[in-house]
């Protein structure tokens, strides 16, 4: 007997091993994205628009700004949304998706200016609301990006806006519905109607000259790479003769890739700017008052990998012909050893720190500061501003071993995919356009997010961005610790359909 006890003490003392969870099943992550676009559809968005953060319990809201509760935001807002719904429609086949999509849709048409492009935002109460906004962002913010001081009562491609467009576009090829055609067209005229005969495109359109800040031009008419835009341009214009078959884009797609040749600076500073002036040599030009005149690190390296893509598809050595006077313009002003480390920036193998922007004719390096409320540019490197960095990290060593390749590739192999070959296969948007880090996520990690969904509180808490801890906005209340966030739930969303898809 005794025995038996010191068995059963034995026994007693370890200690059991925790039950292993039952496997994550896919229903279960199908049921967490749907109660968290439920949430989204249905007591967030307004009429199919979105804007960035809500707080819980809505009494603020906010797009880059703080905004108006009637308004919406085109500029990574609700265009972005309409493609999460797409990608979990294919991902699921569930039409609740899709008809949210189309909501989307329905906003983007409703918002859509009458010269077929959109602003940053849309109100639904009206112009004279949207005016009122302006107004009060001008007095209310003691620091605010110029594009939001000045209602211009025109249409903007900074920011990805045009991605309205390619959202249209990739919803209209889904089934070649009739009702999105029209705003399609008339963001193709607008496209086309915009751009300039060198092949570049406006900040905004049309043209307005009437916001001069500090004796400095409206920078709006310039032609403009900043935040993508003559890329995004192209790109648009590409898939509209890919999957519509439009011919009429042709020549302006052709005239925008020379008009990267032509924009490029002469040695020793053969780089591209953010803008580009409208005078003989189109040389660089100023933006917002801390984007100012000079060569710009980050325009160079996307200009860099946008011709080696026009080579691809056309098969012309033109595009490649100056690509060595950029890497060497990179090169020329890449920081030191000292200096990175000066800045606390730590690279990975092929990479360079350089200056966001450097002087016209000197190559000295800009540095963006701002104090009693305004912003000032100068060449000290110490008390920078924060939300604009005055230094980019460049990817340069993928761009030069792409560049070394394609010299010794045979062209036909170089244009193997080029959407231009009479063989070309015809094209689709990808199922998932938002494919995040397209690392498969492990089961805690997706399990985690599916359990932090309860009926309670049917949504991932965001935070809100610096800019409106630095910019309080409308009200001297305190600003929530956690909001809804549209950003939040386009990323968790991204990574329950990389567990279902590519695991």
């Amino acid at each position: 007997m005794k025995y038996i006890s010191l068995i059963i003490s034995l026994l007693a003392a370890i200690p059991l091993q925790a039950a292993r969870p039952r496997p994550l099943s896919d229903d279960a992550v199908r049921a967490a994205m749907k109660t968290a676009t439920r949430f989204m559809v249905e007591e967030v968005g307004d009429r199919g628009g979105y804007l960035w953060n809500y707080a819980p319990d809505f009494s603020r809201v906010w797009g880059e700004l703080e905004c108006k509760p009637t308004m919406m935001w085109i500029e990574r807002g609700t265009p972005a949304m309409g493609n999460i719904f797409l990608d979990a429609y294919h991902a699921t086949g569930d039409e609740y998706y899709f008809q949210a999509a189309e909501q989307a849709a329905a906003a983007l048409v409703w918002a859509q200016l009458e010269c077929g492009g959109w602003n940053y935002m849309a109100d639904f109460a009206g112009e004279a609301s949207l005016r009122d906004w302006y107004e009060r962002v001008a007095t209310g913010y003691r620091y605010c990006a110029q594009e939001h001081l000045h209602y211009s009562g025109n249409a903007t491609f900074d920011d990805g806006t045009i991605d309205a467009a390619t959202f249209l576009l990739r919803l209209y090829a889904e089934r070649w519905d009739a009702r999105w055609r029209p705003a399609l067209e008339r963001a193709v005229d607008f496209m086309l109607e915009s751009q300039y005969p060198v092949g570049g495109w406006p900040q905004r359109w049309p043209l307005r000259h009437d916001f001069v800040r500090n004796g400095k031009a409206d920078y709006s008419s310039f032609i403009t790479i900043n935040d993508g835009v003559h890329t995004g341009n192209i790109r648009f214009l590409l898939d509209c003769w890919k999957i519509l078959g439009e011919e009429r884009v042709l020549e302006p797609i052709q005239r925008a890739m020379h008009c990267v040749l032509v924009l490029q600076g002469g040695k020793p500073q053969a780089g591209w700017a953010m803008q580009h002036q409208l005078d003989l040599t189109y040389s660089p030009g100023h933006a917002r008052d801390f984007e100012p005149r000079g060569y710009a690190s980050t325009a160079t390296a996307e200009m860099i990998g946008n011709l080696m893509d026009f080579y691809c598809w056309t098969g012309d050595s033109k595009f490649l012909a100056r690509i060595p006077d950029a890497f060497e313009f990179l090169e020329s002003i890449r920081y030191s050893p000292e200096e990175v480390e000066f800045f606390g920036v730590r690279l990975r193998e092929g990479q360079i720190l350089c200056p966001t922007f450097v002087e016209v004719g000197s190559g000295k390096p800009l540095y963006l500061h701002r104090g009693d409320g305004k912003y000032w540019v100068d060449y000290d490197p110490h008390e920078l501003i924060t939300h604009y960095r005055s230094y980019r990290t460049i990817n340069i060593g993928p761009l030069r071993e792409r560049y070394e390749a394609l010299l010794k590739m045979p062209v036909e192999e170089a244009m193997a995919a080029s959407p231009f070959r009479k063989d070309a296969e015809p094209f689709r948007y990808p199922a998932l356009y938002s494919r995040g880090s397209g690392v498969a996520e492990t089961e805690d990690a997706i399990r985690e997010l599916v359990g932090a969904l309860t009926p309670a509180k049917p949504w991932w808490p965001g935070k809100l961005p610096g800019v409106s801890g630095e910019n309080p906005g409308f009200s001297d209340a305190p600003l929530p610790q956690e909001c809804i966030s549209t950003w939040t739930y386009m990323q968790n969303m991204t990574r329950l359909l990389n567990w279902l898809t590519i695991r």
